[in-house]
Order: structure tokens, then C-alpha cells, then sequence
């Protein structure tokens, strides 16, 4: 059982090899409405976002903070000083002290005093959606397309403010993006723990109606869509089990939430999940559970590759990284069974090169398994 390789097929989707394709250079998906919120920020450029996603697929907070991060809205800022000026930014927004947020949203006729705002927030989990009401407080007077937006992100900013302790999707979006960048910079345990936090407050949310990924839109939406980032989430705690077990036993943890919440989610994303369940439970010191779920997925699916792959490393390289084999023998024979059945997918997994890597003194280095699928 060792790291995800460089040799595993990309993620993206793309067919080819991981090295040959997105390593070092991946950016997460841009996917999934914020449901509870207006469509976009009034002054965000629609050509902003191109070639990502349209603004109807997005957040209005995560289309400011591309609008804020983008090369266009840099050109502005280098060749347009003073019209880029107008424009209000995240970051901009987080500058001001708290009583300039107050008393600038006063003046749009917005009480966003301490008491006020967390009155309002009862009940909601979007900070943008906070600031409907705020919209219709202001239409006394013309509202600025600037102004609108000001509505929105101070709603944001004032909610890390007022009530850290209970985060808002926006927030859980930040931390997101926050363990995104850990994961790009090579510290996949650094990202974990950003992740582990925000996988905390999504499943204290998630209701037993929610069944398939897309039913928990309601509870978060951001930069990437929750059916990614809960395989990127997975990928890192793979990648840090290897050197730590409690991440194994935090991934165990994700993989049974993860399988228990969504039971009607497609069939490839269950089929990888319980994979990596059994590759998890033997990186967490339990290899007879972990054969346990290899041999439940090969009965359950007989004609996919993932039960046989994993099962086969299990017995023909041991149940950890410098472990000695439990059976090659065996290994062997699996990896024949499922080239007789044949199954539909063996070259996805390379069974035939397993099997020739099985008949070498020492497991292959740079092979690994499926990786995450990718929600298009």
C-alpha cells in the first residue's frame, strides 16, 4: 500500500498518466450554486470567470473573490486606478475595523450592530443570504451597484466577527480554499487539518434526506464542489496514513460518515470510497477488516477492477509500506480471476503490469491505485 503514484491515471479525467497530466499544476473545479443567494455581485464582470464556469453556477461571494484574485481585475488596477478603486473586494472589506463596517452600512440605513446581526443570523448558514433583508431596508434611496455589493461582503466579514464559533458557508469556503492551498504547496497534512474542520461543520449539517452529494447543496457550496473535495479531502489522508496512522483512522472515520450520508450517490464514487476504506483500515493496523471490504466490493461488483487491485496489493506487498507480503501467491490468483471474468475496466487499473510486478522480489514504486473521479 503505498502513495498515490505519479503513474495512477489523472483525476481530471484526461486518461492519461498523473505526471503527464495535471501534476503540480491542478486548480480546483469552480461548481455548485449557493442556493439560499442572489445569482452574482452586481459589479462582477461576467468575463471575469472565463473559461471556469458561468456566474450561474457560482456563489456571489466566490465570484468576488475570483473577480478580486483575477488578471483582468489586476489590469484595472495596474491601467485603471481610480475605477478599480470603486470596486469593493473581499479583502478590501476585511482592511476595515469593525466599527467602519457598521457605521458605513448606517449610512445605507443598516443596523449591523453586534446584537442586531446576530438576531438575524439565527437560524441561516449564509452570510450573503443575511443581507437580503439589508437590500430592502436600503431601497429607500438609490442603491450603488458597489453598494450592493458592500451588503454582501460586509454580511460575510461582520459573521467571522460576530460569531466565529458557528462558521458560515462562506467561511467553511475560505478554510476550503485555505487547505487548497496547503495541499498545492506539498503540505498535504497541513491541508488536512483545514479539511478536517470543515468536513466537522458539514456533517453536524447534513440531514438523513440528504442521500446523494447534490441533496447537501443546501449545506454548502463554494470554489469546489463537496463531491471533489471529499476525494481530495480523502487523497491527502491516504497520502499522510502512510507516515502517521491516525490519519488513517481519521480517513476510516470519512470513508464510513461518507458511505452512511450518501448511499444513493453514483456508483463509481461508493465504489471508491469502500476502496479506500479497506486500504484505510490497513494503514490504520487492521488488515483483516481491510480484506474484509476488498472481498465485500469484489461480491458486490464482480466486474470492476477496484476490489481485485486492492486486495491483490494487500496480500502480494503486506498491509503497510515496508511490510512484508501476507500471500503473493494468492495476490496472483486474484489478478487472474479478474482478467478471466474479464472485468470491464482492467486497463484502468493495469492488472496485467500487477500481475507481472507481482513476479518481482520487491513491489513496484512509483504504481498506486484509482484515483478520485471527477464530477463534471
Amino acid at each position: 500500500m503505498a502513495k498515490i503514484g505519479r503513474n495512477a491515471p489523472c483525476p481530471c479525467g484526461s486518461g492519461k498518466k498523473y505526471k503527464k497530466c495535471c501534476l503540480g499544476k491542478e486548480e480546483p473545479t469552480w461548481a455548485v450554486p449557493e442556493r439560499d443567494a442572489p445569482a452574482l455581485p452586481p459589479s462582477v464582470p461576467p468575463s471575469t470567470l472565463a473559461p471556469r464556469a458561468s456566474p450561474e453556477e457560482m456563489s456571489p461571494y466566490v465570484l468576488a473573490k475570483l473577480f478580486e484574485e483575477s488578471e483582468q481585475f489586476a489590469h484595472m488596477q495596474r491601467r485603471e486606478p481610480e475605477r478599480a478603486r470603486r470596486f469593493c473586494t473581499p479583502r478590501e472589506v476585511a482592511a476595515l475595523s469593525t466599527q467602519e463596517i457598521v457605521d458605513r452600512l448606517r449610512k445605507l440605513d443598516v443596523d449591523a450592530t453586534r446584537k442586531t446581526y446576530l438576531a438575524q443570523a439565527e437560524g441561516r448558514t449564509s452570510a450573503w443570504a443575511l443581507s437580503e433583508p439589508w437590500r430592502e431596508a436600503s431601497q429607500k434611496r438609490p442603491l450603488l451597484r458597489y453598494d450592493d455589493d458592500f451588503l454582501g461582503l460586509a454580511a460575510c466579514e461582520l459573521w467571522k466577527r460576530y460569531c466565529p464559533e458557528r462558521p458560515s458557508i462562506e467561511m467553511l469556503d475560505d478554510e476550503m480554499q485555505a487547505g487548497y492551498r496547503r495541499s498545492m504547496a506539498g503540505e498535504g497534512a497541513g491541508a488536512c487539518a483545514h479539511w478536517a474542520r470543515v468536513w466537522e461543520t458539514i456533517r453536524e449539517r447534513l440531514r438523513p434526506e440528504m442521500r446523494t452529494i447534490d441533496d447537501a447543496g443546501a449545506v454548502f457550496s463554494g470554489m469546489q464542489a463537496l463531491y471533489n473535495w471529499l476525494q481530495d479531502y480523502l487523497f491527502e489522508l491516504r497520502n499522510a496514513a502512510v507516515d502517521e496512522r491516525g490519519y488513517a483512522e481519521t480517513g476510516v472515520r470519512l470513508c464510513e460518515e461518507v458511505l452512511a450520508q450518501f448511499p444513493d450517490e453514483d456508483e463509481l464514487f461508493l465504489i471508491n470510497f469502500r476502496g479506500d476504506l479497506g486500504e484505510l483500515l490497513c494503514l490504520a493496523g487492521e488488515p483483516e477488516r481491510g480484506e474484509r471490504v476488498f472481498l465485500e466490493l469484489i461480491r458486490d461488483h464482480p466486474d470492476t477492477s477496484a476490489g481485485y487491485a486492492r486486495l491483490a496489493d494487500l496480500l502480494g506487498y503486506g498491509p503497510t509500506p515496508g511490510s512484508e507480503p501476507i500471500d503473493r501467491q494468492r495476490a496472483q490468483q486474484v489478478l487472474e480471476e479478474a482478467l478471466a471474468r474479464p472485468v470491464t475496466d482492467a486497463a484502468d487499473y493495469d492488472l496485467e503490469l500487477r500481475l507481472s510486478d507481482l513476479s518481482r522480489t520487491s513491489p513496484p514504486q512509483d504504481e498506486d491505485l484509482q484515483p478520485p473521479t471527477v464530477r463534471r
